[in-house]
């Protein structure tokens, strides 16, 4: 039997962010922005658009997504551009878009 290493499994604030980072991404207009976040970086305009969603509802979503840490906006002049930025988040979309 392998000895378990109980050091992994010490760090709560580690592992509760990450639940939050999964639990933020388990909405499924969260995950088409992240989809199309992770081809290329978008303003909110270009989001909605390309969702066929009103720009209330796809702005909630970027809210969410920026306030936990997913994804961040950049000004370009009048606009702001998001991208994904949580490494988790990154991995988790690039093995559901390979699918």
């Amino acid at each position: 039997m392998l000895a378990v290493d109980k050091t992994q499994f010490n760090s709560k604030n580690s592992v509760e962010a990450d639940a939050l980072i999964i639990k933020s991404l388990g909405h499924p207009v969260r995950l088409r922005i992240l989809t199309m976040l992770d081809r290329q970086e978008c303003n909110v305009k270009n989001l909605w658009e390309c969702l066929c969603m009103e720009q209330c509802v796809v702005s909630q979503h970027l809210a969410l997504l920026k306030h936990h840490g997913i994804i961040v906006g950049r000004r370009n002049g009048s606009e702001v551009i998001y991208s994904i930025v949580n490494p988790l988040a990154q991995k988790i979309v690039d093995v559901l878009t390979k699918n």
